[in-house]
């Protein structure tokens, strides 16, 4: 790739460039599916690939192409910039942030059961109910992707949610976004915290925003003492495959029903706590057996 910039970019000038392409991409994949929609009359919004549709065009030009872009601005080629290096030790680490991720499920999932029961003071009711919308479009738009039941669509979804989604966020987010932020706030866990935020924010599902929050930090924390991004790559994709096989094997089963709707009792807290502590633990020995990388 030729770098469009040949000088140096600062991390506010980077950041400045990400977000610009982002949102021309937006606007681009708006004008793909308007242009399907009137050419093809593709334009049902509860048709699964519809979805797919969108959701592809959505994270190549809102995520994949802007990271990759800016990564190769300023001279440096996209891949070295993005740390897409390989390293002696790559197998181990993402060997342990899968297990970090296992570990961390009981504290995720009591965050999730503690967030979706938010609820805004009478003067923010509006706001709530816009966020309850939101929520609920994006709840209705997963239980269509997720409904079909063959090993083909599966795979897709696989392929789409799992491999295709996990490139493109962590190439913007950790690849990018927080590399440049390191630069700016001159502190590396800030920059995690940031990037974690905003990973957050933008995937628009408000009742999701801590436990989000919480994998953003997780994504972050494995990038920055693993110094490659195919390891929160391997971890996100860890992370959304999980979720799609679950789905698709105990989807409808009263086990399933039970996971999602558990109480929030004292022994589900002290179950989350012993996760998080042994989160930590595991962060520590991974950060020391990755300091001779």
């Amino acid at each position: 790739m030729k770098p469009i910039i040949t000088t140096p970019l600062s991390g506010k000038a980077r950041i400045f460039y990400l977000f610009l392409f982002s949102f021309v991409g937006l606007f681009v994949s708006v004008g793909i599916m308007e242009f399907f929609s009137i050419i093809f009359t593709f334009n049902d919004p509860l048709d699964s690939w519809y979805i797919r549709l969108n959701m592809f065009l959505q994270s190549l030009l809102m995520f994949f192409f802007p990271a990759y872009v800016v990564a190769g601005m300023g001279g440096a080629h996209p891949s070295s910039f993005l740390r897409l290096q390989k390293s002696d030790k790559l197998f181990f680490a993402i060997g342990f942030a899968v297990l970090i991720f296992v570990i961390s499920m009981p504290m995720v999932s009591f965050l999730t059961r503690l967030n979706e029961q938010m609820q805004l003071p009478e003067s923010l009711k509006s706001i709530e109910q816009w966020m309850r919308q939101t929520e609920d479009q994006a709840a209705a738009a997963t239980e269509i992707l997720l409904s079909g039941k063959n090993v083909g669509v599966l795979m897709v979804n696989l392929l789409l949610i799992g491999v295709f989604a996990a490139v493109a966020e962590e190439c913007f987010f950790r690849g990018v976004l927080q590399q440049s932020c390191v630069e700016i706030v001159k502190n590396k866990h800030a920059a995690v915290w940031i990037t974690a935020f905003i990973f957050s924010v933008m995937h628009l599902q408000f009742y999701g925003f801590l436990p989000r929050l919480v994998l953003g930090v997780l994504l972050g924390y494995l990038f920055l003492y693993g110094r490659s991004l195919w390891i929160p790559i391997a971890a996100h994709f860890f992370n959304n495959a999980f979720t799609l096989l679950v789905i698709f094997f105990f989807g409808e089963t009263d086990f399933m029903r039970q996971i999602e709707n558990r109480p929030l009792t004292l022994g589900f807290g002290c179950f989350a706590a012993i996760s998080l502590m042994v989160t930590l633990f595991l962060f520590r020995f991974y950060k020391k057996r990755m300091e001779n990388v």
